[in-house]
C-alpha cells in the first residue's frame, strides 16, 4: 500500500477518535440537548420544547431549589421513558408539607407563579407531609393538574445523585427561545 495513503488514512481515524472522545467528553461533562417528552412541567415547558441541560451544577452539588432538573429515574415513571424534567421543590432534611392546595417548605408558603393550577393536589398522602432524606430531593412538575405529572407526591424524593443536569436554556420553539425558570 501507498505510504502516503496510509498516513493519511491514519490521520482520518485519529481526528475521528478524537472528534468522538470530545463529543462524548462534551455530553458526560458540560451538557446536552434533550426533547421534553410529554406536558408535566408545563406551563413552563410544553409537549415537545427542546432545552439545552448543563451537567456542571449537579457535579458540584450546587442544585438548589427552584431549579429545573433532568433525572434518570426510569423505575418511577410509566411506559418505556428514562428520565424526567422536574422543579426541585425541597432539598434534604428540609420539611415538605402539601395541604389546603399549597406547598410548604419548612413552613413558609411557596410562591409558585410558574405552575398552572391554583392547587397543588396530593396523590399520595404518604408524601404529603414529610422531611426529605438525606441525599434526596423532592420534585414536583408545573402541571398540578390531578394525573398529570408523576413526580415526588406519587413515589417520594429521589435521589440527589440521580439527577443529569439542569435546564439552562430552551432553544425550540424558537418563539419561546431563551433562559428557562
Amino acid at each position: 500500500m501507498n505510504k502516503n495513503l496510509l498516513k493519511e488514512i491514519s490521520a482520518w481515524i485519529l481526528h475521528i477518535a478524537a472528534a468522538v472522545v470530545l463529543g462524548l467528553a462534551v455530553i458526560t461533562f458540560l451538557g446536552r440537548l434533550t426533547i421534553v417528552n410529554g406536558n408535566s412541567m408545563s406551563p413552563t415547558l410544553k409537549n415537545q420544547n427542546v432545552i439545552i441541560i448543563e451537567s456542571i451544577t449537579p457535579r458540584f452539588g450546587t442544585v438548589k431549589q427552584g431549579d429545573i432538573v433532568v433525572l434518570k429515574i426510569p423505575e418511577l415513571l410509566e411506559g418505556k421513558q428514562k428520565y424526567a424534567v422536574k422543579r426541585v421543590i425541597a432539598k434534604e432534611n428540609q420539611h415538605i408539607e402539601i395541604r389546603d392546595g399549597k406547598v410548604f417548605v419548612d413552613g413558609k408558603q411557596l410562591s409558585e407563579s410558574y405552575i398552572n393550577n391554583e392547587e397543588t393536589h396530593i396523590d399520595n398522602t404518604l408524601y404529603s407531609d414529610m422531611i426529605v432524606p438525606e441525599g434526596c430531593i423532592y420534585i414536583l412538575g408545573d402541571n398540578r393538574i390531578p394525573e398529570k405529572s408523576r413526580d415526588s407526591r406519587v413515589f417520594g424524593p429521589v435521589k440527589e445523585n440521580r439527577i443529569v443536569g439542569k435546564c439552562w436554556i430552551r432553544i425550540y420553539p424558537f418563539t419561546e427561545a431563551g433562559h428557562v425558570e
